[in-house]
């Protein structure tokens, strides 16, 4: 969270007022938001998702896995339960966050140029930011179903 605050002001102040937010196929721009709206509106999302991510969590952790799963090994150990899906919601969050965190650094960094014309292929960083996401989403439900709780 630290690192997209530092990254959403640093785009705050170094952009210019009209951003560059769509490209053409040559890397002209073609699409442009207010550098206001840009901010509140990334800002507004940021926080809406941590919000419900955070919201979600209290909830999962809140259900009483015992009862839905009476035979689970992981019901039958709630506190190791309830830290492997709070350190899953927290990384999920985390990973969210500074993949979010990189595209508006990449956002600036193209905007910090007087043509703003897209010059770098940022392809790579949707597809690792896509693949980190995918991993772990599946990440929780494979722990589950395929390994036990430690004795510890």
């Amino acid at each position: 969270m630290p690192l997209l605050v530092v990254a959403l002001m640093l785009c705050y102040f170094t952009m210019p007022d009209n951003a560059a937010i769509h490209h053409d196929e040559k890397g002209n721009p073609d699409g442009f938001i207010d550098k206001q709206n840009f901010f509140y509106i990334t800002f507004a999302v940021v926080i809406v998702f941590n919000f419900l991510l955070n919201l979600l969590k209290a909830q999962v952790l809140k259900i009483d896995f015992a009862k839905v799963n009476p035979l689970s090994t992981w019901a039958k150990s709630p506190q190791k339960l309830s830290t492997l899906i709070e350190g899953w919601f927290n990384a999920f969050v985390a990973i969210t966050n500074t993949f979010i965190a990189f595209v508006l650094i990449g956002l600036r960094r193209i905007n910090s140029t007087e043509e703003q014309k897209l010059d770098f292929d940022y392809n790579w960083v949707l597809i690792v930011g896509f693949a980190l996401l995918i991993i772990l989403i599946f990440f929780l439900p494979l722990r589950l179903l395929f390994s036990n709780p430690s004795e510890d």
